[in-house]
């Protein structure tokens, strides 16, 4: 009897087994669709549609735009880009084609000879930019994703005296030394003819005034190595600071950004980055002392996450001033508080 129990049991289990009955849907709805998986080629398809929606735009002419006269003729859209901050590239990749000239964070120079430095990714450590007669790359991304896009956008590499934390004053000493200037000089026109680069832009700040002749100096000379070889140079300048002689700047330049934001700023009162009214007042003043064929407005497109004194003294331990998150013309950075 167990025997044919046993055995009518395991009949049992292999009818129902391979019988072809449909289970019950349950509470889903039946699927009717089979889904693929997407192609290369339909990914492609789906990019290509995104750089023609982009590139529908607001070029009016086909020339360069760095050719095209300021506030004259049409629109000219710049941006500043900053290696550091991934969601910088990110908003560069999806909107290059909108762009006409760049402005990369790439140059630095932070000693008193003059010579080119830039921070390394990975170790974020500076580097010397020309070492021996070898040109150390600055960044592997900017320029090979515009050549893949065939785009026109013009690049202007981007050099300031910022060493990660501060702006560096000591540039006074390279700033009002002539062979300085002529290492700084060479380095540059290196660097510049690596690739399709159409000129440089200075964003030297907060420097002492007796460093001023010897800025006047520099750009005057800049302006005519890059006009000897085709290239323009434009200049970053803050929206109104007395020490700036701001037409001496713009008669050399190309283009002259004004910095129109940081009305309050870390280490500061709190406040907004740039008001109405201080932001149109600095409109003002600029439209009087720079031309109109080469004023740029520079909006910040940031913010700073201030914090209340009860706040600061909590979260400082043994740190000395609040935690921020700040930036520079592009992107988020966060301050390093200082110990005590």
């Amino acid at each position: 009897m167990v025997v044919a129990a046993l055995s009518a049991l395991i009949i049992f289990f292999a009818y129902t087994t391979l019988r072809d009955e449909r289970l019950p849907e349950l509470l889903f709805s039946p699927q009717k669709r089979a889904f693929k998986a997407l192609k290369e080629n339909e990914k492609g398809k789906a990019r290509e549609r995104q750089k023609k929606l982009a590139s529908r735009s607001h070029r009016k002419s086909k020339l360069a735009a760095s050719e095209v006269k300021l506030n004259q003729e049409e629109g000219i859209r710049a941006a500043f880009y900053v290696p550091w901050d991934a969601a910088s590239f990110s908003s560069l990749r999806d909107f290059s084609h909108q762009i006409d000239l760049l402005y990369p964070d790439w140059l630095h120079v932070l000693t008193a000879d003059g010579r080119l430095q830039a921070v390394d990714d990975q170790t974020n450590k500076f580097f010397d930019v020309l070492q021996n007669t070898h040109l150390r790359p600055v960044d592997d991304r900017v320029m090979p994703l515009l050549k893949a896009e065939d785009n026109s956008m013009e690049v202007f590499p981007m050099v300031n005296n910022f060493d990660g934390n501060e702006w560096v004053g000591e540039i006074t000493d390279f700033l009002n030394n002539p062979s300085a200037r002529v290492l700084f000089r060479q380095q540059v026109e290196t660097f510049l003819a690596s690739d399709h680069f159409r000129g440089l832009m200075v964003d030297f700040e907060a420097f002492p005034k007796v460093g001023q002749p010897g800025y006047l100096a520099l750009l005057q000379e800049l302006s005519s190595d890059l006009h000897a070889r085709g290239m323009k140079l434009y200049v970053s300048v803050p929206a109104h600071n007395e020490e700036f002689d701001y037409p001496a700047i713009a008669a050399p330049a190309d283009g002259v950004v004004v910095m129109n934001y940081d009305e309050h700023y870390p280490g500061a009162p709190s406040g907004p980055v740039a008001s109405q009214d201080w932001f149109v007042n600095n409109l003002k003043f600029a439209v009087n002392v720079i031309p109109r064929g080469k004023l740029i407005c520079a909006i910040a497109n940031y913010g700073y996450d201030w914090v209340s004194q009860a706040e600061e003294r909590q979260a400082a331990g043994g740190c000395q001033g609040p935690q921020r998150f700040w930036c520079r013309k592009h992107g988020w950075r966060r301050a390093t508080p200082t110990k005590m």
